[in-house]
Order: structure tokens, then sequence, then C-alpha cells
């Protein structure tokens, strides 16, 4: 499996799971932040679950609100943290 299919899969399984929908996965250009899915406990246990399953590690001064709304620019940006 590749890099992007890993960091994929990991990211939905895990956005599904912390926003309690499968609408991420539906949408990846849906905005986690202004439909109410994920806030900053959300977000941190996102960063855990990335940390633990990917070994990325994502210190939270690196963390852009913008970066982090959609579960499309998350996987981008993991992608080119790699």
């Amino acid at each position: 499996m590749s890099n992007h299919s890993i960091i994929r899969n990991t990211i939905f399984s895990a956005l599904t799971e912390i926003c309690g929908t499968d609408k991420v996965v539906n949408n990846p250009n849906l905005d986690l932040f202004a439909n109410g899915l994920l806030d900053s406990f959300g977000l941190v246990e996102l960063m855990v679950t990335i940390h633990e399953q990917l070994d990325i590690d994502i210190a939270p001064t690196e963390v852009e609100r913008e970066t982090w709304s959609t579960p499309e620019r998350i996987i981008q940006y993991l992608e080119e943290k790699m």
C-alpha cells in the first residue's frame, strides 16, 4: 500500500471516529471547523492518532486552522511532511 493510501485511510478512519460521522469520507473538502465537526480537543486527538499510527510528529505550532480545516488539506499536509 502506498504512503498516500495509508495516510488517506488513517485520516478518514480517525476523522470518522472523532467527528462521529462518515460525512468526512463522502466530502473530503468539507470544512470540519465551520460545520462543528472538529474542535480543539478533536484536533489534539487527531494529532495523537497521526503520531501513533503514522509515526509523524506534529508540533502545536505547526497547526494552522486553514491547513487543518478539511480532510483533503490534512492529507496533503501530511503527504508533504513525509
